[in-house]
């Protein structure tokens, strides 16, 4: 039997309880915003909409790791000599700025690029590249790499 997109969500510990400790006090706008985007998802994979959880866990990573890099900003900086967040890139930069400067240090948050092209595929011509089922795989598992991710990142604490 096939998984639908609730029964994954109800799965996901994470999505459903959120331990945001890695957002600083105060950056309480950032946390809300989070929040209620994860609620909004969570209402979305009980209707099974497919492409609107590819748009909201596109959303919710971006959310996540902005607020994730731009409260870790000292500490980029400390590893690599000097850093500066420019909160106008893209996903592809967060993931890249990610993945370069915490995988040693949360290994099993490393998100893979496939995440970009899966939020890509929103736009209709990106998604006639992929088969006709692409929104059902990449709900699923974006689901899934989401709700790992938070459980991965709320063990790094938030600067003081």
């Amino acid at each position: 039997m096939t998984d639908t997109l609730k029964s994954i969500c109800e799965q996901c510990a994470h999505l459903n309880s959120p331990r945001l400790d890695f957002i600083p006090a105060q950056l309480v706008r950032h946390r809300d915003i989070i929040i209620r985007g994860l609620r909004e998802l969570v209402l979305a994979t009980s209707s099974e909409s497919e492409k609107t959880v590819v748009v909201l866990c596109g959303i919710l990573l971006e959310a996540i790791l902005y607020t994730f890099i731009w409260s870790q900003q000292s500490y980029i900086a400390q590893r690599r000599g000097s850093f500066t967040f420019y909160p106008e890139q893209s996903l592809s930069n967060y993931v890249s700025i990610f993945n370069r400067w915490f995988s040693d240090v949360l290994p099993n948050a490393v998100l893979p690029d496939f995440v970009i092209d899966y939020r890509a595929i929103v736009h209709i011509n990106r998604e006639l590249q992929f088969p006709p089922d692409i929104c059902g795989v990449a709900s699923r598992d974006f689901l899934r790499i989401l709700d790992s991710f938070l459980g991965e990142i709320s063990q790094f604490p938030a600067p003081e």
